[in-house]
């Protein structure tokens, strides 16, 4: 009697061990998919705004005359924008030396998603408190989620020479300065900023800010995990190369710093553009809610269970600051009138950017710096 093969003894069992296995897969996927789809519901609220164009000068820009309602987790926004394509109130300027038609003075504000107005209603932010606060002025708020200093700088310029305003109101966030790594810098023969590029971004058909990547966009048979392997790629670069945000908290740390040179320059320029322009300037530091007394720290990037040891949070605002000292100007430090006026309570806590409290905090403290720079202290 002859000995069966080993096929014959084993075909049944690995048979059953490679469907086992194939099912085993294919249920680790599916479990991995719908975990990323369930990530995706938050990333995926983009779609919520079809507002941007592409732009040549600052990558994108705001669509003129949007209306939309955006919906989030902490907050539902009415985003309004004007011909102009800024949310802000239509504005129609034919004066000089900074005076509005109505007779006031412009104030214009720039920035990133706190000038924006972020997660309130237009007439909630900051600049709207300025403005209610002076009384006879003009406001102009030019705020656009995500843009560094180097759009702001561009931005600013067309803006200044377009509404001639008496003063200019300019929010930095010190998280931008990372941002810079993404971005390439167009100057003309004078070294004058004139544009900038972005290669990883780009504004699709229906208006959406996206990472210019298919795979992010249109990913295989709709799949988010793809969509989120390609992200994961597309960023293994900044992820190497330039540090976290935490690390620009740690004493002695040199981290990013061509990142900070570039933040060094920036700041320089708008100083001198300004002053050359002889528009009234008012910058001030937009402090995370770590800095004010918070403990959310994923705010900054940091998703550890414990608070990361050896930082001091106002470490990068100091740096910030010091960089319009050199050039004789003193940002508004709004640390000590946010810890004073309720610390991480002026913060949505999931979202990070300040409520209606912190905007009317931070509005009040700062028009009184805009009331000094129009010469009416109060």
């Amino acid at each position: 009697m002859s000995k069966p093969s080993k096929t014959t003894r084993w075909g049944p069992r690995w048979a059953f061990v490679a469907a086992f296995n194939i099912v085993a897969i294919v249920l680790v996927l599916g479990g991995a998919e719908i975990a990323a789809r369930a990530l995706a519901g938050g990333v995926q609220a983009d779609e919520q705004l079809p507002m941007c164009r592409p732009d040549a000068a600052t990558v994108w820009r705001y669509r003129p005359d949007v209306a939309l309602t955006y919906h989030a987790p902490e907050f539902d926004m009415a985003i309004r924008t004007n011909g102009e394509g800024l949310r802000s109130a239509p504005f129609s300027n034919g004066a000089s030396d900074g005076a509005s038609n109505s007779g006031g003075p412009v104030v214009l504000f720039v920035g990133d998603s706190f000038t924006f107005g972020w997660g309130v209603d237009q007439q909630r932010r900051f600049s709207e408190v300025v403005g209610r606060t002076l009384g006879d002025v003009r406001i102009v708020n030019a705020g656009h989620w995500m843009y560094a200093f180097d759009q702001q700088l561009v931005l600013l310029k067309e803006l200044v020479a377009r509404h001639r305003p008496a003063v200019v109101v300019q929010g930095f966030y010190w998280l931008h300065v990372r941002t810079l790594y993404n971005h390439r810098e167009v100057r003309d023969r004078d070294g004058a900023l004139v544009a900038v590029e972005a290669p990883s971004l780009r504004v699709d058909d229906t208006g959406v800010l996206r990472f210019h990547s298919d795979w992010v966009d249109d990913p295989p048979l709709g799949s988010q995990l793809a969509a989120l392997l390609a992200r994961s790629l597309l960023n293994r670069d900044l992820r190497r190369q330039a540090a976290t945000w935490v690390e620009y908290m740690r004493p002695g740390s040199i981290a990013d710093a061509e990142l900070w040179r570039r933040t060094d320059a920036l700041i320089g320029e708008t100083v001198a553009y300004l002053r050359g322009a002889g528009v009234a300037y008012v910058p001030f530091l937009i402090p995370t809610s770590v800095e004010v007394g918070g403990t959310t720290w994923s705010h900054v990037g940091w998703n550890g269970k414990a608070a990361p040891a050896g930082v001091d949070p106002g470490l990068p605002t100091k740096r910030l600051a010091s960089l319009f000292a050199k050039r004789g100007t003193s940002p508004i430090d709004l640390i000590p009138t946010l810890r004073a006026d309720g610390g991480a309570a002026l913060y949505f806590p999931a979202d990070g950017h300040w409520n209606e409290r912190g905007h009317a905090a931070a509005g009040a403290a700062l028009a009184t710096a805009v009331g000094y720079a129009l010469g009416r202290p109060f």
